[in-house]
């Protein structure tokens, strides 16, 4: 109920009755309020608790400090003004408690602060890297400890020849002791820590000897011990010895602050170790980890075990010992540590072998079987990666497992990617070609920089040159030339990042011009005829270079700022005019071209982006493929036999291979053109094949033999089509396919349920999985379709039609023989399997 004084108040404030005139109900209940007011006592106004209808004890009457209402005024403005006041007190006092429940007011820099602080890039978002240390100044280290072990030479020489009070007396009791003296070189050939090590010898040589001779008289008498270096010595002369890389001298000194009764720290020790894993000396290394080390090897020392195998590894092999170590510590309890998976690992990825591949994945699911269920950011961006990469052969990448490491990663186990980390799955999803996942790699790169921004909107990872080659490479694999042209000028004109173009990202934008589509054909070019000329016109100031009326011999060598515009070119010609503009910025700015000139207003004048560039055979090779897709083949033909000696650098096997089959893909008009060129590139190619040194793959050159039997064929020169048919068949017969001498099953590739073994217990991979690239080269239906087409179109090549039927189902077999006897091999051996492949072909 409220207080009868805020009542009057209230009552006070309502307007005229006419205004509740219309409101019966209303008008009542404040009749009958008012009766109830007129029938209660008086409120005393000096009371609080009165005021708030709270009583205390007995009503008293008004005192002498009770309101007074004046004669002749009005009590209801008094009681007004009076309550007017209160209000206003309650109202402040009121306030005062609101301010206490209200949130803090927070000026511009204290909220700048306060998100300073929350939106901070943590520093686990900065890059893991195992094993990394300070960088030190090397020389200036050793000549601190050089001049430290200097000083401890002239000490222990000016002992030796002056022994002390107590080596004295020792002498004068037991005088059967022979004096011994360190045999020192004055001329200093030999090294200072040297001399060091032999005053060292030479003093507990005299110490051991005399404590031998004390106990034989005093049985009860405790052995000498005396501190001839202090520790920081004792490491100087460690370090000077191993700059020198003399590691027997530095495990002496190992053995001589054991014989002093010293703790050796286990750096000493691992530093000695580090030598010779440096120098891959497997025999040194366990030989040296056995004498210096008692009881089972600390994590380090087992690292350092694992990595000297890994370094004596021959190249691109698979580093079997390594492995066997590796299991051995699992057998005996002492687990490697996580950097020493790590480090495996990446080398099995390193070696270009199926077999090496499936294995590092085989033993990263063993490692988290066995040792390490959670791995760290390194690991995962390194498996992550090799999802970029995948071993089957079949498909470019393996987005499904990238983004399932990386979800596994970010949201099952909370660990902050590295930049590294963000670059590998915007790979594995751009590198598939698939445009659902190369927009998954696109709104990655776009959650990278837009999600981990500071308080002054710092993105915490910056796009470097590998993050904007994986949306390169995403780009040009769906054909988007417009979003490859637009991802290059960002990496052009990032003038606050530290990014160069290098020959990646631009052989990336080749490759994009290449596979690009233009929208103009000519043959659908409206033509009109002209009323001045007599011969129709073409209304358009374009043409397609793919068509053999164009005229692209004489290109621009200069391009201008007007040729790079937002939208993209709509001709090959135009195709043609940009590419160009780029390689000749190429070549001016590597040095190679330097009567190139381009306008004032070209848009990559004075930047330098292309100064870092390497001129390569694939970077050429790119180059090439955008004529052979956009230009004519006489020009593609004359550019061939230039570019390369204008650049300076050699044709390998693919160079000869893309340009074989332009010419076998050329148009029914220039098909006697296209075989001359086929002819010239053959000559080549056949002393390029037949180079020892030169590693071709054999899918490179059946593919080169294919093309080449195609152009003669579509040429109409079946014989020689057949020919070389004959030839090729020769040099890689069938029975090359199915042998299987260099088969060889390894032992950690074995099936056979073991909880105990030199193999992982847990696999990701089967042996169905792993594809085999050993095959020699061979050919199959799909090669041969077109010639076997030809041969019946002819009607009288009956023999030739069954040879071509022969070759495609030798072939066959033989992978098929191959297949099967693989799948067979045991493990660990290379038996030959001829006898049976022998029986299999009788049968």
């Amino acid at each position: 109920m409220l207080p009868s004084t805020l009542l009057d108040f209230t009552l006070s404030r309502i307007s005229t009755p006419r205004n509740l005139s219309g409101n019966g109900y209303l008008r009542r209940r404040l009749t009958n309020a008012a009766l109830a007011l007129k029938s209660s006592e008086p409120a005393i106004l000096n009371d609080p608790a009165a005021s708030f209808g709270v009583t205390r004890g007995r009503r008293k009457p008004l005192s002498s400090g009770a309101l007074k209402v004046r004669d002749g005024t009005n009590p209801s403005n008094a009681i007004t003004s009076e309550l007017a006041q209160r209000v206003r007190a309650l109202e402040k006092v009121t306030d005062e408690k609101d301010a206490e429940f209200e949130p803090p007011f927070f000026s511009e820099q204290d909220l700048m602060t306060f998100y300073e602080d929350i939106l901070a890039h943590p520093g686990a978002l900065e890059p893991v890297q195992s094993g990394i240390v300070p960088e030190i100044d090397v020389e200036a280290r050793y000549r601190e400890d050089l001049a430290v072990v200097e000083a401890v030479d002239q000490r222990l020489r000016s002992s030796v020849n002056q022994p002390s009070r107590l080596t004295m007396a020792l002498r004068q009791e037991f005088a059967e002791v022979p004096e011994v003296h360190a045999e020192t070189s004055q001329d200093g050939a030999t090294p200072v820590y040297q001399r060091v090590v032999n005053h060292i010898q030479s003093i507990l040589g005299e110490l051991d000897q005399l404590d031998t001779d004390i106990k034989s008289s005093d049985e009860g008498s405790t052995p000498l011990s005396l501190a001839l270096l202090s520790m920081e010595e004792w490491g100087a002369a460690l370090r000077c010895s191993l700059y020198a890389r003399d590691t027997q001298t530095a495990e002496g000194l190992i053995e001589l602050m054991k014989r002093s009764n010293l703790e050796v720290p286990e750096h000493y020790v691992n530093d000695i170790l580090q030598l010779y894993v440096e120098d891959s000396n497997c025999v040194g290394f366990e030989s040296s980890l056995s004498k210096l080390v008692q009881g089972p090897a600390s994590e380090q020392q087992r690292h350092l075990h694992i990595k000297v195998h890994l370094n004596a590894t021959p190249t691109n092999s698979i580093p079997s010992s390594a492995l066997s170590v590796l299991h051995a510590y699992e057998n005996q309890s002492l687990l490697p540590a996580m950097k020493t998976y790590s480090t495996v690992i990446r080398y099995l990825f390193s070696v270009h072998d199926s077999i090496s591949q499936a294995q590092a994945w085989d033993l990263f699911s063993h490692m988290r079987y066995v040792a390490h269920p959670t791995p760290d950011a390194h690991l995962y961006t390194q498996m992550i990666r090799a999802c970029a990469s995948p071993f089957i052969t079949s498909r470019s990448s393996d987005p499904e497992r990238a983004l399932d490491l990386w979800m596994e990663m970010t949201i099952d186990h909370n660990i902050s990617p590295t930049s590294g980390t963000w670059n590998a799955v915007i790979l594995a999803c751009a590198r598939s070609g698939r445009k659902a996942y190369v927009h998954e790699a696109f709104r990655l790169a776009k959650e990278m920089l837009d999600s981990h921004r500071d308080a002054y909107g710092h993105s915490a990872y910056t796009p470097d040159e590998r993050t904007f080659c994986a949306l390169l490479e995403g780009a040009k694999r769906t054909g988007d030339l417009a979003r490859a042209r637009w991802i290059f000028a960002e990496m052009v004109r990032s003038r606050n990042l530290d990014v160069k173009v290098n020959e990646e990202a631009m052989m990336h934008v080749l490759h994009a011009y290449a596979s690009y589509r233009p929208p103009f054909k000519r043959s659908l070019a409206r033509i009109i005829e002209d009323e001045s000329s007599s011969s129709p016109e073409i209304k358009l100031d374009t043409v397609d270079a793919t068509e053999p009326s164009a005229s692209n011999t004489n290109l621009p060598t200069s391009g201008s700022s007007s040729a790079f515009t937002h939208v993209p070119p709509q001709s090959s010609t135009e195709v043609i005019a940009e590419v160009e503009v780029l390689f000749n910025r190429l070549l001016r700015e590597t040095g190679v071209r330097s009567d190139v000139s381009f306008d004032d207003n070209d848009v990559f004048q004075d930047l330098g982006k292309f100064s870092g560039i390497k001129l390569t055979t694939r970077l050429i090779n790119s180059y090439l493929s955008v004529h052979y897709r956009h230009n004519s083949l006489h020009t593609s033909r004359d550019l061939f036999w230039r570019i390369f000696e204008e650049v300076g650098v050699e044709r390998d096997g693919r160079t000869y291979m893309e340009a074989l089959e332009r010419c076998a893909s050329s148009k029914k008009v220039d098909r006697d053109l296209a075989l001359r060129f086929a002819e010239e590139l053959f000559e080549k190619w056949r002393g390029l094949e037949g180079d020892a040194g030169q590693e071709i793959s054999p899918r490179v050159i059946e593919r080169a033999h294919v093309a080449f039997i195609r152009i003669l064929t579509l040429a109409e020169n079946l014989d020689r089509a057949i020919a070389h048919l004959h030839a090729f068949v020769d040099v890689y017969p069938a029975s090359a396919v199915r042998d299987l001498s260099n088969i060889i099953k390894p032992s950690m590739r074995a099936t056979r349920t073991s909880l105990v073994g030199d193999r992982p217990l847990v696999r990701l991979t089967s042996q169905v999985e792993i594809p085999d690239r050993r095959i020699p080269p061979l050919l199959t239906w799909k090669d041969l379709e077109v010639l076997h087409h030809r041969l019946v179109a002819d009607g009288r090549r009956e023999r030739d039609i069954s040879y071509v039927k022969y070759v495609c189902k030798a072939y066959e077999w033989a992978l098929r023989v191959r297949r099967d006897e693989t799948m067979r091999a045991k493990p660990g051996t290379g038996e030959d399997l001829e006898t049976d492949v022998e029986q299999d072909g009788q049968d």
